[in-house]
């Protein structure tokens, strides 16, 4: 939702944007904790450069409600411009 709405902000319509998140769950001393989260986004974006939608998706990365929430813990992106 942080990459559509970063887009649309800048005046940029995507037509498809798909995200899947990958939690690592692993022992963390005596109980468990998540360790990281691979996200893997593909986007169909009319006429917008991949540079741009990097950047953009990397924006979304990195001020996304739910990745400030979770801070502490490594977050990857894998983003794919289709």
């Amino acid at each position: 939702m942080a990459l559509s709405a970063g887009l649309g902000k800048a005046g940029i319509t995507p037509t498809r944007i798909h995200t899947t998140a990958k939690v690592h769950l692993e022992k963390v001393g005596e109980g468990f904790g998540i360790t990281k989260i691979d996200l893997e986004t593909e986007a169909q974006v009319p006429g917008i450069e991949n540079k741009t939608f990097q950047e953009h998706a990397e924006n979304a990365k990195r001020n996304c409600p739910v990745s400030k929430a979770l801070a502490g813990v490594e977050i990857s992106l894998r983003a794919k411009l289709i």
